[in-house]
């Protein structure tokens, strides 16, 4: 076994050429070699991104408010932001505008876009334990499973150097959560799929793992909190999943 380990270290090492997106080839290759080792490809684990990996309301509510100011209306609190994160950037839009700016979304969208480009990280800030899973990320296969656009996800994992087995963003498919597609989509092929195990923060995440058929592991201090679900403090308690109770 020490032997298979020291030849797959060497053939999984990542190649310094070529950006995030030219690595996808990459990736899959060491997916497929996970499987085929076994033990480290037991209970994959699935993450969703924006408030379960990555505190990203603050820039967020701030793009939302800029795309609000465009049409003369006063900035909302981070709160009144909050509840409409998750469902994809028309469902935010469309409850950060009041009803009589509806036949503005396009602009709105634009504007939202053009904003949060330019502040990826102003406010952003990795949620508990996120640093120290990233830094065990060789112990389980990990995916990325989130709603958010792939021009921004891949600036975000290039600058917080997060690495996963797969990435599947918000338009890597046509649909997504919390219809099941990306999570299975993030699971085929991967030993151990039937165990794997989707870690949340949201009852997007939630309804997308249970149409997915996979376990569903929450964060404390996500609104899935409110649910019952088992839950971690820390996302790096997810390599001990057993342990997970309940919020």
């Amino acid at each position: 076994m020490g032997r298979r380990c020291v030849w797959a270290s060497r053939r999984l090492a990542r190649p310094r050429f070529g950006t995030f997106v030219a690595n996808e080839r990459w990736r899959l290759a060491r997916r497929r070699l996970l499987g085929m080792l076994g033990p480290m490809s037991h209970h994959p684990l699935l993450f969703d991104l924006d408030g379960t990996l990555l505190d990203t309301l603050g820039d967020l509510a701030d793009a939302a408010n800029a795309a609000r100011g465009a049409f003369g209306l006063a900035p909302l609190a981070d709160e009144r932001v909050a509840p409409h994160i998750g469902w994809g950037l028309g469902h935010l839009l469309s409850n950060v505008l009041p009803p009589g700016q509806l036949q503005h979304l396009a602009a709105a969208r634009e504007i939202f876009m053009a904003y949060y480009a330019g502040h990826l990280l102003a406010r952003s800030r990795p949620c508990p334990g996120a640093e120290a899973l990233m830094a065990r990320r060789g112990e389980r296969f990990m995916g990325l499973v989130t709603n958010k656009p792939l021009r921004f996800v891949t600036p975000i994992l290039e600058a917080l150097q997060w690495q996963f087995d797969v990435v599947v963003a918000g338009d890597t498919l046509s649909a997504r959560k919390p219809d099941p597609a990306p999570v299975r989509h993030a699971l085929a092929g991967v030993v151990g799929a039937e165990g794997a195990w989707f870690i949340g923060d949201s009852e997007v995440d939630l309804a997308a793992a249970k149409a997915a058929g996979v376990d569903f592991l929450g964060v404390s201090w996500g609104r899935v909190a409110q649910l019952g679900v088992p839950c971690i403090d820390r996302l790096d308690a997810a390599l001990e999943w057993r342990r997970a109770p309940r919020c």
